[in-house]
């Protein structure tokens, strides 16, 4: 069972950091097409969101499966 966990663990952190810093590669390129300096400025503080919230979150797993791997 612990395997399995740890398996479902490893997939779940490749899928949340290919998703959020592919969001975030996508922001960062999307940023040079834009017209305005505050425009760029916003589209890379949402890149940075998204890079954030990636770690907020492979943190937040990676407690909750430690956690229950101690129980």
């Amino acid at each position: 069972m612990d395997r399995l966990i740890e398996i479902f663990r490893r997939i779940a952190f490749v899928t949340i950091w290919i998703i959020g810093g592919g969001f975030a590669v996508m922001f960062v390129l999307l940023s040079f097409h834009a017209d305005t300096f505050l425009r760029q400025v916003m589209i890379n503080l949402m890149a940075l969101g998204f890079l954030v919230f990636s770690y907020f979150c492979h943190k937040l797993l990676n407690w909750i499966l430690t956690k229950r791997e101690e129980t």
